[in-house]
Protein backbone atom coordinates (compact mmCIF):
# COMPACT_ATOMS: atom_id res chain seq x y z
CA UNK A 1 0.00 0.00 0.00
CA UNK A 2 2.92 2.73 0.59
CA UNK A 3 1.80 5.65 1.49
CA UNK A 4 -1.36 5.56 -0.53
CA UNK A 5 -4.64 6.48 1.56
CA UNK A 6 -7.92 4.71 0.03
CA UNK A 7 -10.48 6.42 -1.33
CA UNK A 8 -12.05 9.46 0.50
CA UNK A 9 -15.58 8.65 -0.44
CA UNK A 10 -15.09 4.71 1.00
CA UNK A 11 -13.84 5.88 3.97
CA UNK A 12 -16.89 8.20 4.81
CA UNK A 13 -18.97 5.31 3.84
CA UNK A 14 -17.13 2.85 6.34
CA UNK A 15 -17.70 5.75 8.48
CA UNK A 16 -21.66 5.99 8.37
CA UNK A 17 -22.20 2.40 7.99
CA UNK A 18 -20.30 1.54 11.32
CA UNK A 19 -22.05 4.74 13.44
CA UNK A 20 -25.23 3.47 12.59
CA UNK A 21 -24.37 -0.01 12.77
CA UNK A 22 -26.42 -0.84 9.59
CA UNK A 23 -25.86 -0.38 5.55
CA UNK A 24 -29.31 0.02 5.01
CA UNK A 25 -29.55 3.24 7.24
CA UNK A 26 -26.24 4.40 5.84
CA UNK A 27 -27.43 4.39 2.88
CA UNK A 28 -31.01 6.26 3.87
CA UNK A 29 -28.54 8.84 5.32
CA UNK A 30 -26.18 9.26 1.98
CA UNK A 31 -29.26 9.13 -0.15
CA UNK A 32 -27.69 6.12 -2.32
CA UNK A 33 -28.58 2.46 -2.26
CA UNK A 34 -27.76 -0.60 -0.15
CA UNK A 35 -25.21 -2.12 -3.27
CA UNK A 36 -23.54 1.31 -3.29
CA UNK A 37 -22.85 1.35 0.43
CA UNK A 38 -21.46 -2.00 -0.06
CA UNK A 39 -19.77 -1.69 -2.95
CA UNK A 40 -17.26 1.39 -1.15
CA UNK A 41 -17.08 -1.27 2.00
CA UNK A 42 -16.08 -3.61 -0.45
CA UNK A 43 -13.47 -1.47 -2.02
CA UNK A 44 -12.03 -0.63 1.40
CA UNK A 45 -11.83 -4.15 3.04
CA UNK A 46 -9.80 -4.97 -0.72
CA UNK A 47 -7.43 -1.51 -0.69
CA UNK A 48 -6.86 -2.65 3.62
CA UNK A 49 -6.58 -6.22 2.98
CA UNK A 50 -8.27 -6.75 6.27
CA UNK A 51 -12.54 -7.06 6.93
CA UNK A 52 -14.15 -4.57 8.90
CA UNK A 53 -17.28 -6.00 9.03
CA UNK A 54 -18.95 -9.43 10.29
CA UNK A 55 -22.05 -9.31 8.29
CA UNK A 56 -25.27 -11.83 9.47
CA UNK A 57 -29.26 -11.59 8.48
CA UNK A 58 -30.03 -9.88 11.96
CA UNK A 59 -26.99 -7.01 12.53
CA UNK A 60 -23.87 -5.47 10.98
CA UNK A 61 -21.05 -4.97 13.40
CA UNK A 62 -17.30 -4.24 13.49
CA UNK A 63 -14.25 -6.05 13.40
CA UNK A 64 -11.83 -5.89 15.72
CA UNK A 65 -9.90 -3.80 12.65
CA UNK A 66 -12.90 -1.89 11.89
CA UNK A 67 -13.46 -0.90 15.99
CA UNK A 68 -9.74 0.46 15.61
CA UNK A 69 -10.35 2.16 12.40
CA UNK A 70 -13.24 3.93 13.11
CA UNK A 71 -12.29 6.39 15.60
CA UNK A 72 -9.60 7.43 13.49
CA UNK A 73 -12.10 7.97 10.61
CA UNK A 74 -14.04 10.30 13.09
CA UNK A 75 -11.71 11.90 14.22
CA UNK A 76 -10.20 13.10 10.48
CA UNK A 77 -13.43 13.85 9.20
CA UNK A 78 -14.35 16.36 12.07
CA UNK A 79 -11.17 18.24 11.32
CA UNK A 80 -12.00 18.36 8.03
CA UNK A 81 -15.44 20.37 8.76
CA UNK A 82 -13.36 22.22 11.30
CA UNK A 83 -11.19 23.52 8.43
CA UNK A 84 -13.55 24.12 5.99
CA UNK A 85 -15.67 25.62 8.80
CA UNK A 86 -12.27 28.42 9.10
CA UNK A 87 -12.15 29.41 5.90
CA UNK A 88 -15.60 29.86 4.90
CA UNK A 89 -16.43 32.21 7.97
CA UNK A 90 -20.28 32.74 9.44
CA UNK A 91 -22.84 31.34 7.22
CA UNK A 92 -25.60 33.03 9.39
CA UNK A 93 -23.80 36.76 10.11
CA UNK A 94 -27.64 37.74 11.22
CA UNK A 95 -28.24 34.96 13.34
CA UNK A 96 -26.24 34.57 17.35
CA UNK A 97 -27.41 31.51 18.71
CA UNK A 98 -26.30 30.82 22.12
CA UNK A 99 -26.10 27.73 24.36
CA UNK A 100 -26.20 28.97 28.05
CA UNK A 101 -26.77 26.89 31.14
CA UNK A 102 -30.07 27.46 32.21
CA UNK A 103 -29.94 28.86 35.82
CA UNK A 104 -27.57 31.72 33.81
CA UNK A 105 -29.99 32.04 31.09
CA UNK A 106 -32.83 32.63 33.45
CA UNK A 107 -31.13 34.44 36.20
CA UNK A 108 -29.00 36.84 34.85
CA UNK A 109 -28.98 36.63 30.69
CA UNK A 110 -32.48 36.86 30.02
CA UNK A 111 -33.08 39.94 32.40
CA UNK A 112 -30.45 41.81 30.64
CA UNK A 113 -30.72 40.42 27.26
CA UNK A 114 -33.13 43.21 25.55
CA UNK A 115 -29.93 45.83 26.38
CA UNK A 116 -28.08 44.01 23.23
CA UNK A 117 -31.09 43.64 21.69
CA UNK A 118 -31.57 47.60 21.50
CA UNK A 119 -27.97 48.35 21.08
CA UNK A 120 -27.94 45.75 17.87
CA UNK A 121 -31.10 45.39 16.29
CA UNK A 122 -29.49 43.54 13.03
CA UNK A 123 -29.32 40.93 14.92
CA UNK A 124 -31.41 38.01 16.05
CA UNK A 125 -30.32 36.43 19.42
CA UNK A 126 -31.53 33.07 19.69
CA UNK A 127 -31.10 31.20 23.26
CA UNK A 128 -30.77 27.42 23.98
CA UNK A 129 -30.65 26.76 27.59
CA UNK A 130 -28.64 23.71 28.25
CA UNK A 131 -26.68 22.09 30.99
CA UNK A 132 -24.81 20.30 28.12
CA UNK A 133 -21.94 21.18 26.25
CA UNK A 134 -23.00 21.28 22.49
CA UNK A 135 -21.19 19.78 19.50
CA UNK A 136 -20.10 22.54 17.45
CA UNK A 137 -19.86 20.01 14.44
CA UNK A 138 -23.32 20.03 14.21
CA UNK A 139 -23.27 23.72 13.13
CA UNK A 140 -26.29 24.72 15.30
CA UNK A 141 -24.49 26.87 18.22
CA UNK A 142 -22.13 29.84 17.59
CA UNK A 143 -21.61 30.57 21.39
CA UNK A 144 -21.71 28.48 24.86
CA UNK A 145 -21.55 29.75 27.91
CA UNK A 146 -21.03 27.29 30.59
CA UNK A 147 -20.52 27.16 34.68
CA UNK A 148 -17.86 23.92 34.91
CA UNK A 149 -14.20 23.81 35.40
CA UNK A 150 -12.80 24.43 31.90
CA UNK A 151 -10.72 21.96 30.00
CA UNK A 152 -13.33 21.77 27.15
CA UNK A 153 -11.38 19.46 24.88
CA UNK A 154 -10.64 20.76 20.99
CA UNK A 155 -12.44 24.50 21.76
CA UNK A 156 -10.98 27.56 22.92
CA UNK A 157 -12.41 28.46 26.64
CA UNK A 158 -12.09 32.16 28.21
CA UNK A 159 -12.67 32.10 31.92
CA UNK A 160 -14.97 35.01 32.99
CA UNK A 161 -15.25 35.16 36.68
CA UNK A 162 -13.91 33.75 40.02
CA UNK A 163 -17.48 32.52 41.38
CA UNK A 164 -18.23 32.22 44.96
CA UNK A 165 -20.31 30.04 46.96
CA UNK A 166 -22.57 31.95 49.73
CA UNK A 167 -26.00 31.10 51.92
CA UNK A 168 -28.97 32.71 51.18
CA UNK A 169 -32.82 33.10 52.39
CA UNK A 170 -35.01 35.37 52.44
CA UNK A 171 -35.49 38.62 54.73
CA UNK A 172 -39.44 37.40 55.43
CA UNK A 173 -38.31 34.27 57.21
CA UNK A 174 -34.92 35.92 59.09
CA UNK A 175 -34.05 39.61 59.84
CA UNK A 176 -30.95 41.06 58.92
CA UNK A 177 -30.04 41.23 62.47
CA UNK A 178 -30.18 37.24 62.82
CA UNK A 179 -29.07 36.75 59.16
CA UNK A 180 -25.07 36.43 61.47
CA UNK A 181 -26.47 33.74 64.02
CA UNK A 182 -25.79 30.55 63.22
CA UNK A 183 -28.21 29.13 66.15
CA UNK A 184 -30.94 30.61 64.50
CA UNK A 185 -30.13 30.22 60.57
CA UNK A 186 -29.66 26.48 61.35
CA UNK A 187 -33.19 26.33 62.97
CA UNK A 188 -34.31 27.80 59.16
CA UNK A 189 -35.76 25.31 56.89
CA UNK A 190 -33.34 23.83 54.91
CA UNK A 191 -32.91 23.80 51.49
CA UNK A 192 -30.33 20.68 49.91
CA UNK A 193 -28.51 21.28 46.82
CA UNK A 194 -27.47 17.63 46.03
CA UNK A 195 -24.70 18.48 43.48
CA UNK A 196 -21.94 16.12 44.12
CA UNK A 197 -19.69 18.95 43.85
CA UNK A 198 -21.56 20.95 46.54
CA UNK A 199 -22.02 18.69 49.15
CA UNK A 200 -18.90 18.76 50.60
CA UNK A 201 -18.69 22.25 51.00
CA UNK A 202 -21.81 22.27 52.88
CA UNK A 203 -20.45 19.37 55.40
CA UNK A 204 -17.76 21.28 55.97
CA UNK A 205 -19.70 25.02 56.32
CA UNK A 206 -21.32 22.40 59.38
CA UNK A 207 -18.65 21.13 60.88
CA UNK A 208 -17.25 25.02 61.43
CA UNK A 209 -20.19 25.45 63.54
CA UNK A 210 -20.35 22.63 65.05
CA UNK A 211 -23.61 21.84 63.39
CA UNK A 212 -24.35 17.72 63.67
CA UNK A 213 -25.65 18.04 59.90
CA UNK A 214 -27.71 14.20 60.64
CA UNK A 215 -29.50 16.77 62.64
CA UNK A 216 -31.18 18.64 59.93
CA UNK A 217 -33.72 17.62 57.61
CA UNK A 218 -33.91 18.90 54.20
CA UNK A 219 -37.34 20.31 53.66
CA UNK A 220 -36.75 20.52 49.69
CA UNK A 221 -33.60 18.58 48.07
CA UNK A 222 -32.60 19.97 44.26
CA UNK A 223 -29.41 20.16 42.00
CA UNK A 224 -30.97 22.58 39.47
CA UNK A 225 -30.17 26.21 40.76
CA UNK A 226 -33.23 27.81 39.60
CA UNK A 227 -35.27 25.63 41.49
CA UNK A 228 -33.21 26.03 44.81
CA UNK A 229 -33.32 30.15 44.59
CA UNK A 230 -36.85 30.05 43.36
CA UNK A 231 -37.46 28.59 46.67
CA UNK A 232 -35.48 30.38 48.56
CA UNK A 233 -37.14 33.79 47.40
CA UNK A 234 -40.59 31.82 48.34
CA UNK A 235 -39.08 31.82 51.75
CA UNK A 236 -39.06 28.02 51.91
CA UNK A 237 -35.64 27.78 54.04
CA UNK A 238 -32.01 28.98 53.36
CA UNK A 239 -29.64 27.41 50.83
CA UNK A 240 -25.91 27.20 49.31
CA UNK A 241 -25.93 28.93 46.09
CA UNK A 242 -23.14 30.42 43.66
CA UNK A 243 -22.90 34.24 44.51
CA UNK A 244 -23.72 35.04 40.77
CA UNK A 245 -26.91 33.73 40.23
CA UNK A 246 -28.18 35.77 42.95
CA UNK A 247 -26.82 38.91 42.03
CA UNK A 248 -29.85 41.16 41.51
CA UNK A 249 -31.51 39.92 44.51
CA UNK A 250 -28.50 40.65 47.19
CA UNK A 251 -28.84 43.82 45.75
CA UNK A 252 -32.84 44.40 45.36
CA UNK A 253 -33.08 42.87 49.17
CA UNK A 254 -35.22 39.88 48.31
CA UNK A 255 -32.37 37.49 49.49
CA UNK A 256 -30.13 38.03 52.43
CA UNK A 257 -26.56 36.53 52.56
CA UNK A 258 -25.87 34.98 55.79
CA UNK A 259 -23.29 34.19 58.68
CA UNK A 260 -20.47 36.59 56.73
CA UNK A 261 -19.72 33.07 54.44
CA UNK A 262 -18.21 32.86 51.38
CA UNK A 263 -16.10 30.04 49.42
CA UNK A 264 -14.14 29.48 46.22
CA UNK A 265 -16.71 27.84 44.05
CA UNK A 266 -15.98 24.89 42.27
CA UNK A 267 -17.46 26.18 39.17
CA UNK A 268 -16.59 29.15 36.70
CA UNK A 269 -18.21 30.95 34.23
CA UNK A 270 -16.55 29.98 30.58
CA UNK A 271 -17.40 31.17 27.24
CA UNK A 272 -16.73 28.69 25.06
CA UNK A 273 -16.67 27.97 21.24
CA UNK A 274 -14.14 26.76 18.16
CA UNK A 275 -11.31 29.56 18.22
CA UNK A 276 -12.85 30.59 14.26
CA UNK A 277 -16.43 31.43 15.79
CA UNK A 278 -14.77 34.12 17.93
CA UNK A 279 -13.47 35.64 15.28
CA UNK A 280 -16.97 36.21 13.64
CA UNK A 281 -18.57 39.59 13.76
CA UNK A 282 -21.58 38.88 15.81
CA UNK A 283 -19.58 37.25 18.41
CA UNK A 284 -17.52 40.20 18.69
CA UNK A 285 -20.31 42.43 19.15
CA UNK A 286 -22.21 39.72 22.08
CA UNK A 287 -18.77 40.00 23.80
CA UNK A 288 -17.87 43.50 23.95
CA UNK A 289 -21.25 43.97 25.36
CA UNK A 290 -21.55 41.05 27.94
CA UNK A 291 -17.69 40.95 29.60
CA UNK A 292 -18.15 44.63 30.83
CA UNK A 293 -21.42 43.99 32.13
CA UNK A 294 -20.95 40.82 33.58
CA UNK A 295 -17.51 42.09 35.63
CA UNK A 296 -19.51 45.26 36.46
CA UNK A 297 -22.17 42.87 38.10
CA UNK A 298 -19.65 41.40 39.67
CA UNK A 299 -17.31 44.40 40.96
CA UNK A 300 -21.45 45.20 42.45
CA UNK A 301 -21.09 42.25 44.27
CA UNK A 302 -17.67 43.06 46.64
CA UNK A 303 -20.20 45.15 48.64
CA UNK A 304 -22.34 42.22 49.87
Amino acid sequence: MGQQLPPLKSLHFFMVAAELSSFKLAAEKLFVTQAAVSQQIKLLETFLEQKLFARSNRQTQLTHAGELLLPFIQKGFSQFKSGVNAISGDGNPSILRISSIHSFTSLWLMPRLPQFQKLHPELMVQLAPSNELVDFNRGEIDLAIRMGQGEYSGLVEKKLVNDQLILVASPDIIAPPQSHDPSIVFQLPWIEDTSKDITPVFNTLCQNYEIDIHTLTPSIRASNSVLLIENALAGRGFTIVNKSLVADHLQNGSLLALLDFSCPSPYSLFLVAPAQNFEWQKVKLFESWFLPLLHQSFDNLEAW
